[in-house]
Order: structure tokens, then sequence, then C-alpha cells
């Protein structure tokens, strides 16, 4: 099984700005864009604040239990619901989670969390 890693760094706005402009430079030349599972905070303390605990194990429940929905995910943890909810679509507006629709009469609109990586990976220049 190949590991998908995602790699968490940091990055300035100017700096994130700039590799945005060089690759639609390369993108309009017509050269082929390199693939990159990456997600960038502008400080080291926001990635102190995004490896708590609480958030690195709901990750890992993801991925060890696959629930059938955010609700189960709740249960297995322990937690809140809400606050369940809220981590879940944070984790999925970095690009970290997906929200899989389940099919079927009885699924109710149910989504279920899954793990997009195997892996983090942290990166940070000095």
């Amino acid at each position: 099984m190949k590991v998908r890693k995602m790699v968490i760094g940091i990055r300035s706005a100017r700096e994130w700005a700039s590799e945005v402009k060089r690759g639609l430079k390369r993108g309009v030349s017509g050269q082929r864009l390199a693939a990159r599972e990456t997600v960038h905070f502008e400080s080291a303390a926001a990635v102190r604040n995004f490896f708590s605990d609480r958030r690195l194990e709901l990750l890992r429940a993801i991925r060890e239990y696959r629930p059938r929905s955010i609700k189960q995910l709740a249960e297995l943890v322990g937690r809140d619901l809400k606050n369940v909810n809220d981590e879940v679509h944070y984790l999925t507006r970095l690009g970290l989670v997906e929200l899989e629709a389940e099919h079927g009469v009885a699924s109710k609109g149910r989504k279920a969390p899954r793990v997009v990586c195997d892996e983090l990976e942290l990166r940070i220049p000095l």
C-alpha cells in the first residue's frame, strides 16, 4: 500500500502569493504543474494550534474506526457532537478530511468522514 503523505509547513502570505504566481505562469505556458499535498500556515503559533491532542485524536479515530457519520465519531471519542462537527469541517477545509456521502434509503443524508492521508510531515524552515 502506498502511503499518502500530507506536508504541513510554515509560509508567509508573501511567499504563498509568489508561489501562486509562478504556478500560474507555468500553467499558462503549458507546463505541467506538480501535484502537491501540502497545507501551509503563516506562523509557528498557528501550527501549534493545529496540532492539538484532541484534533490528532479525531484524525486517528477517523482513520482507525472509519465512522459512518460525524455523530458516530463524536460517540467514539466521547466528545460533544457540535464540537466534533466544527473540528471535522475545519479539517475538511484544510483538505485533511473528506466527507463521503452515504448511499441508500436509510442513509438519511449522512456523510462519513475520511482521512485523505496516512502520514503528516511537519516542515519548518529556519
